[in-house]
């Protein structure tokens, strides 16, 4: 990885890219039932999940200043309804999810890394609980990309696939 211009950004940025090999990773070799299997019926499948990772970290570029659209609209915000293979068609194929991905991961590792210690210490641009400046921001971001990453990797190996990690 390379280097940052803040201290402050760098575990942020790592976590960042620690993920975006992960989030692949988890999708690769899966069949389309596979991708659309939910662990449970208040699930969602680990195209919604994966979707879900990859609009966000469009929003997150979109916050720091970068012009992003996935063309997806709201399907993979918060609160939408979990997805089904009924209505597949109002969704991205996971070849279209890794190809953004694939474009938004370098974009997002080069604006981590052009943020400066003034810059994070700018007052948060979202109403996210306990978040004060652009930084705890980035770090709610970071948890928010894992903990996603996580059920990506969990979904997996309840398919049988091995662990991606460890």
């Amino acid at each position: 990885m390379a280097t940052v211009s803040s201290a402050v950004v760098a575990p942020i940025a790592m976590i960042f890219s620690f993920n975006d090999d992960l989030v692949l990773r988890a999708l690769d070799g899966l069949t389309p039932d596979e991708l659309w299997k939910k662990p449970t019926e208040q699930s969602n499948p680990m195209l919604w999940i994966a979707g879900h990772v990859a609009q966000t970290r469009a929003m997150v570029l979109q916050l720091l200043g970068e012009s992003v659209d996935t063309g997806w609209g709201s399907v993979f915000e918060r609160g939408a309804a979990p997805a089904t293979r009924e209505h597949a068609e109002r969704y991205p194929s996971k070849d279209e999810i890794v190809n953004v991905m694939r474009d938004l991961n370098p974009r997002l590792r080069a604006r981590l890394q052009s943020l400066d210690d003034a810059s994070l210490a700018q007052p948060s641009t979202m109403p996210v609980p306990g978040t004060k400046t652009v930084a705890d921001l980035l770090a709610f971001f970071a948890l928010h990309d894992s903990y996603h990453t996580g059920q990506l990797a969990y979904v997996r190996k309840a398919l049988g696939y091995p662990g991606l990690a460890g």
